[in-house]
């Protein structure tokens, strides 16, 4: 009986090439997919492809990262979920198992993703923060940060946030809600949009940041958006960076 099984799953990304299998001639790196999918053609004993709902770049984690599969399984699908856990490794985990309709793409069907970044903003940097968080000793203006942050909330284009912008055919993105809030010495950004260009999330950081410490003036930004100043993108490290959530109907 054809199956679409819908996965959710949590990882950390440290030890990654990124969510997506890299196809390279010299070396296969290892990624969250070609994980994933060695584990799952293992159990069900045959091949398995899945699609995701999206990417994340190298040493990106994700809290709910969904995807989707289809296979030929009498199996119950309420007793999946522990025994992949059990051959999966300790940083990668699913969280949910659910049968979908036929037609339903993780991809296509994604509707809006929230993305978290946190900033550790301490004198002293952490081991225990350091693959999970941005170091930044130095105090930042979040009042410059927000109004940075509510000049660029909306619909338009983020041509300028996104790596190899020109590969596009539109740049035009719904960046509907970006929040930022500092709690015992942590900022958390937090950005929700229709879809994300690639390292749109982390060069978005990286600019709210250049803004909260004086290099980008406020006025500026709308010379920014429409291309007539150059702002020179250099995104915030990954592992500051989570998948938190990806919305359907």
């Amino acid at each position: 009986m054809k199956r679409n099984v819908f996965l959710e799953i949590e990882y950390i990304g440290t030890n990654y090439f990124g969510f997506q299998i890299q196809r390279k001639k010299t070396q296969k790196e290892i990624t969250i997919q070609s994980v994933l999918e060695e584990q799952l053609s293992s159990f069900f004993k045959q091949p398995i492809k899945i699609t995701a709902s999206g990417r994340t770049d190298r040493g990106v984690h994700a809290k709910a990262h969904p995807l989707n599969f289809k296979i030929d399984t009498q199996i119950p699908l309420k007793n999946i979920k522990k025994p992949l856990n059990r051959r999966l490794p300790d940083d990668i985990k699913i969280k949910r198992v659910k049968e979908v309709p036929l037609d339903f793409h993780s991809r296509f069907m994604a509707k809006s993703k929230i993305y978290s970044y946190i900033i550790y903003n301490h004198k002293e940097p952490s081991v225990f923060w350091h693959n999970f968080s941005w170091f930044l000793p130095d105090q930042l203006d979040l009042g410059l940060m927000r109004a940075a942050a509510k000049k660029i909330t909306g619909r338009r284009s983020f041509y300028c946030f996104a790596k190899d912008a020109k590969k596009y055919k539109s740049c035009k993105r719904d960046l509907k809600s970006l929040t930022i809030i500092k709690q015992k010495g942590f900022i958390y950004i937090n950005l929700k949009a229709d879809g994300f260009l690639r390292q749109m999330a982390r060069n978005i950081v990286s600019f709210l940041v250049e803004a909260g410490d004086g290099g980008i003036e406020v006025g500026r930004i709308g010379k920014i958006l429409s291309k007539e100043s150059i702002f020179i993108k250099k995104p915030a490290p990954a592992q500051g960076l989570y998948l938190k959530k990806v919305n359907y109907k």
